[in-house]
């Protein structure tokens, strides 16, 4: 069998998975079987982004389209939303000019012995090397939220960060850059207000690195030992089943909420 090397989307997933949040059959569907996963409105909006900005394709290699309000009527025209990810874009153009930002290459897909992942950009950022990964939120200054960009909160969501580590990982491991000598930026962009947006450059502790390593070693190992047909279990949950791609076909799928027993000793 194929050496299946981790993304740090599989990581936040799969360790989901071990905490019971995420179904094992879905887990083999989107990472193994390579099935397109519905998407909600708020990743097609950040798809439509994207590709204005950058002119970067998603996964699925279609051009992403905005969405159409009083369609067939003399109203109609591009919907809010799709308007400010247009002007969003414009004005990411201004600030690669205003921040002297070079993109030498976006979708850069790297692996390394262990780790795979890609880059929305890589290029320059005033003449050093950086990654900047783009960001199309509603949840910009969200302190709570698990994805919420908060600067005061940020160093905290291993969420977020995990991204962070694991690209500089990967560019180390893949150019030999010394970690000291690129950066790694989230640019991220508010969904909801056009001029609101955060240029952050995330500083790293060294310590970081070997303690991420460590852990995806640990889910390599895991992963390369299961037999991916098997020892995936589903995890049915009515939320999960409803919107699950896979859901016609699966004999574990429920149709209404299981019964779940609360200790309250």
């Amino acid at each position: 069998m194929e050496t299946i090397k981790i993304s740090q989307s599989f990581l936040k997933d799969y360790n989901e998975y071990k905490g019971d949040n995420y179904c094992g059959l879905q887990l083999k569907a989107k990472y193994f079987d390579d099935v397109e996963f519905p998407s909600s409105d708020a990743m097609d909006l950040g798809m439509y982004f994207e590709y204005k900005a950058t002119n970067t394709l998603p996964k699925n290699n279609k051009v992403p389209e905005a969405k159409i309000s009083y369609a067939g009527t003399k109203r109609e025209s591009i919907s809010a939303p799709y308007k400010r990810a247009d002007e969003s874009a414009k004005f990411f153009k201004d600030i690669c000019d205003a921040h002297n930002i070079e993109i030498i290459e976006t979708g850069l897909k790297l692996e390394s012995d262990n780790k795979v992942g890609t880059l929305d950009i890589w290029g320059k950022v005033d003449g050093k090397p950086a990654i900047i990964d783009l960001k199309y939120s509603g949840l910009i200054d969200d302190k709570w939220n698990d994805r919420g960009f908060d600067e005061e909160s940020l160093h905290y969501k291993e969420q977020l960060l995990v991204q962070a580590i694991q690209y500089k990982m990967l560019v180390h491991e893949c150019y030999g850059l010394d970690y000291d000598d690129f950066d790694f930026y989230f640019l991220v962009f508010d969904s909801r207000k056009v001029k609101n947006v955060k240029f952050l450059k995330i500083i790293l502790d060294k310590d970081r690195y070997s303690l991420h390593e460590t852990f995806v070693e640990s889910i390599f190992k895991q992963i390369n030992a299961l037999n991916i047909n098997k020892d995936l279990l589903p995890k049915p949950q009515i939320n999960r089943c409803a919107e699950c791609p896979i859901r016609d076909n699966c004999e574990f799928k429920v149709e209404v909420p299981l019964i779940k027993e609360i200790y309250c000793g």
